[in-house]
């Protein structure tokens, strides 16, 4: 498949993933983050609520040093 067809495609998929989300969010009212995966409840997709966010990115940034040798 060429570049072209190639981008053509994971731009589709990008867009189905995120009408996904957003059918899932209409039916369950939460949706990821997508910083640090934890899913949340929200009554609009403009801004999430608090949830610790940085504390979860730093922790596994951590983590993941930990393992590396």
């Amino acid at each position: 498949m060429s570049d072209v067809g190639t981008r053509i495609l994971n731009r589709l998929h990008q867009e189905a993933l995120d009408e996904n989300e957003e059918r899932d969010w209409c039916r369950t009212g939460c949706i990821p983050c997508h910083d640090c995966g934890t899913t949340v409840r929200t009554k609009t997709l403009e801004t999430l609520p608090p949830h610790s966010c940085t504390q979860r990115q730093r922790a596994r940034r951590e983590r993941e040093a930990n393992r590396t040798p």
